[in-house]
């Protein structure tokens, strides 16, 4: 049963769907994060850390994004 599984084009795009939903649920860009790395509560200087992490959650978003598209192209291809 689960040699067939791993094999299964259903599964596969609903492994990236579900994947990549979580991924843009906990990474999707927050307004918490500001992307030029501002910190206005502290003299309004830049805070390098925060650069990074903006960059680190906009490829994760992406990579989520790309999942669920990857997902949909596998049940596109799955019904042709």
């Amino acid at each position: 049963m689960f040699n067939n599984l791993f094999f299964n084009i259903d599964f596969w795009g609903a492994f990236c769907g579900l994947l990549g939903t979580i991924i843009i649920f906990f990474f999707g860009l927050p307004p918490k994060v500001d992307v030029d790395g501002n910190n206005y509560l502290l003299l309004q200087k830049t805070d390098e850390k925060e650069k990074v992490r903006a960059r680190k959650y906009k490829k994760l978003s992406y990579f989520g994004l790309l999942l669920i598209a990857l997902s949909f192209l596998l049940q596109i291809l799955k019904l042709l």
